[in-house]
């Protein structure tokens, strides 16, 4: 089968929803609240052994795979989200992609250099300012003097995320992505409570605002990453 697993973790529930992408159809959906597993107050890291240990070859059984990799959806309440911006001086000169890149890169770099407990889960860029113009989409090739980029980085705790890796990678289960539940949600403001579009739309790049990074061979500016969704 070709799926799509995503694994929607939040202090009191653990819910697993399969995705069948050939039939575009949802062939499973278990939610396990975490004061049902034990008489006692259930750890989330209990829980997530629990359902982990009673639900793998159930899952592996529907996907006829093993199960190798999910997206792991948080919807904890301590994530954090940074706006920066960054300026440059085009001095009437084109905007060029590869500048674009640059900039968002070097701010990503700076968020990550004065925050290093944090782990940027989304970045989403909020406006382009040209000449003090406001533009929803780049204005490539657009001759101007000044050119300001308003970004968001939505973020969660390092220490957090290698928790949760940690226990996951007993199981040999690597992580596609991972997403903050709460934004998912606001890409679906007519159902937000639908888990499985929310988690589907981050991943098939609905918001066209959101920056994609993969990495890339380290050239002389470092680890650069290549930008993916703004271009495509």
């Amino acid at each position: 089968m070709n799926s799509e697993i995503f694994f929607n973790l939040s202090n009191e529930q653990i819910s697993i929803i399969i995705f069948d992408k050939d039939s575009k159809k949802e062939i499973s959906n278990k939610i396990f609240n975490l004061c049902d597993l034990s008489t006692n107050n259930t750890s989330i890291e209990d829980g997530i052994n629990y359902v982990l240990k009673n639900q793998i070859i159930y899952i592996e059984e529907i996907i006829n795979a093993s199960l190798n990799s999910i997206n792991l959806m948080l919807e904890e309440k301590n994530s954090l989200s940074i706006k920066a911006s960054v300026k440059k001086n085009y001095e009437k000169k084109l905007i060029q992609k590869n500048q674009i890149e640059y900039l968002i890169q070097d701010l990503k770099q700076q968020i990550l250099k004065n925050n290093s407990d944090l782990k940027i889960l989304h970045i989403i860029v909020d406006n382009f300012i040209v000449d003090e113009q406001h533009f929803d989409v780049i204005p490539l090739e657009k001759k101007c003097n000044e050119l300001v980029i308003e970004v968001r980085f939505i973020c969660f705790k390092k220490n957090y995320i290698n928790f949760l890796k940690n226990i996951f990678k007993k199981y040999q289960i690597n992580f596609k992505r991972i997403i903050c539940t709460k934004y998912a949600k606001s890409l679906v403001e007519s159902d937000p409570y639908n888990i499985l579009e929310a988690g589907l739309r981050v991943v098939n790049g609905f918001n066209s605002k959101e920056v994609i990074v993969f990495p890339k061979k380290p050239s002389k500016l470092g680890f650069f990453e290549r930008i993916f969704h703004l271009f495509s």
